[in-house]
């Protein structure tokens, strides 16, 4: 009973963030009977809390644009669309911003002076001078996210023939964080080298089609 006064609560809790004039933008919640997903903008991560409101999964998905729609483009652009699902992650949870303006004025003065001297003739000198005023506003705005991630899983893997677009769905959870932990912990403790794991690439050409590949195990 408890529980569901709990679960209740947190769903309740979610949905006033939600009705909020200032956030009402910021994402959209889907509730079921055991979870709740709350999606962080248009194209953002989506965030999956159990039902005691403790986390449970964090999603990101992300497309690239395939150029050359042959086995080798493909995953090319799947390894990219990966490592900025990842990205997407690390900006949600924590990101750097800064903006900086330089004004820069340059004042420059031109002289010149002219000599004319002919026979039987006083001598001509002509003096002129020219000053150009040069002002530039220089605006520059950065964006810098880094951070580590644990336990980072590829959810699913595709590709449309159609939209010629390849996408990868990666994803954290409290198992996958807790079983990379756990690895890490056995690892330090044993003083052989850690074996090295080769991922090979496509080695074969030729329109694929479209696919779907997807994680379908429990983590």
């Amino acid at each position: 009973m408890r529980k569901n006064i709990v679960w209740i609560s947190f769903v309740l809790s979610v949905a006033s963030l939600i009705a909020r004039p200032d956030v009402v933008y910021a994402g959209q919640i889907e509730a079921t009977d055991t979870s709740i997903v709350w999606q962080a903008g248009i194209d953002g991560v989506e965030i999956e809390w159990g039902t005691d409101g403790s986390f449970n999964r964090i999603y990101s998905r992300y497309s690239q644009a395939v150029e050359f729609p042959d086995r080798r483009g493909i995953h090319k652009a799947q390894v990219i669309a990966e490592e900025k699902a990842k990205a997407a992650i690390i900006r949600y949870l924590d990101q750097s911003v800064a903006s900086a303006r330089v004004v820069t004025e340059v004042d420059n003065d031109i002289g010149a002076a002219t000599l004319t001297k002919g026979t039987n003739q006083a001598e001509d000198v002509r003096k002129s001078t020219q000053r150009q005023m040069i002002s530039s506003l220089t605006e520059v705005t950065s964006s810098v996210a880094a951070g580590s991630l644990r336990g980072v899983i590829v959810l699913e893997r595709g590709y449309d023939d159609r939209e010629e677009q390849a996408w990868v769905k990666v994803g954290i959870s409290k198992k996958s964080m807790a079983a990379s932990k756990a690895l890490g912990e056995a690892l330090d403790d044993d003083e052989d080298e850690k074996p090295a794991v080769n991922q090979p690439g496509p080695d074969s050409d030729g329109d694929p089609g479209s696919e779907v590949q997807t994680y379908k195990k429990d983590w």
